[in-house]
């Protein structure tokens, strides 16, 4: 379990495509498959942020988040974390991360979907000041599960 954290954002760029589609195996039971994440990264509208160890050999990729940016709004499509680093602060630093620099982008409302049974995902979402705006029924788990729509104005 790592304590610190390093926080990159970037648009159009692979290079962490492997680990990206890792993490998203892992932490999703529909995950995008590595072709969709790949064109979804290399979408101009996209920003891929990275979340990794602080470590002085070789740092580590601990969690990602996918946003498709349109300003003055922004769509949190993925956030993912390693399994064994969920409960320490990752999620919570990525997203807190992620929207200082959607603000830099001019970026007023950020928007996103959630299934009403991912409970810790709700919690991060409220917790960091997101507001449950609307709800999909049958939207998740063909059609068994809603969505939750929360929206942030930054």
């Amino acid at each position: 379990m790592t304590s610190e954290y390093k926080v990159s954002h970037f648009f159009n760029n692979l290079a962490n495509l492997k680990e990206i589609s890792t993490l998203e195996q892992a932490s999703f039971a529909n995950p995008w498959s590595c072709e969709s994440l790949s064109a979804e990264i290399l979408n101009p509208l996209n920003l891929t942020s990275i979340i990794s160890s602080k470590s002085a050999t070789k740092p580590e990729i601990l969690g990602y988040s996918l946003t498709r940016v349109i300003s003055p709004e922004a769509e949190l499509l993925r956030v993912a974390v390693k399994p064994e680093e969920r409960g320490q602060g990752a999620a919570k630093k990525i997203l807190a991360k992620l929207l200082r620099k959607l603000i830099s982008l001019q970026v007023e409302k950020v928007f996103l979907e959630v299934s009403e049974k991912n409970l810790p995902a709700i919690a991060l979402y409220q917790n960091a000041g997101f507001s449950n705006i609307n709800y999909r029924p049958n939207y998740y788990d063909n059609g068994t599960t809603g969505a939750l729509i929360f929206e942030i104005v930054i």
